[in-house]
């Protein structure tokens, strides 16, 4: 998913005259694509093992992380650093994702399942 990524990025950046679109284009769409990837990869896994998880949840732990991560980059000075920046822009959405998506839904109780006295 992360060099599906980064080919389409490549792909929307090189109609830009300058030649560093495709570069940018590519970091943004691997920085995209790679949460849903690895939220991709977790259901399946969950899938084949039937193991009980929240999709909804780890899709929106990864929007979150990518979010707070571009968030809070000045107030850190995360932009000081892009060894940290791509680091953590990788990092916190796929651990963010990973929790959300281990936090299934309550079960409901059955319907039809009261007692009659």
């Amino acid at each position: 998913m992360l060099l599906l990524g980064s080919r389409v990025g490549v792909k929307l950046g090189a109609s830009s005259g300058n030649g560093w679109g495709d570069i940018i284009g590519a970091l943004v769409g691997s920085v995209l694509a790679c949460p849903v990837g690895f939220v991709a990869g977790m259901w399946l896994v969950a899938w084949r093992l039937r193991v009980p998880h929240s999709l909804w949840r780890g899709i929106f732990g990864a929007v979150l992380g990518l979010v707070l991560v571009l968030l809070l980059a000045e107030p850190l000075r995360l932009n000081q650093d892009s060894r940290l920046m791509v680091t953590l822009l990788y990092l916190v959405p796929s651990v963010a994702a990973l929790f959300g998506f281990n936090r299934p839904q309550h079960a409901l109780p059955p319907t039809g399942s009261s007692k009659a006295l």
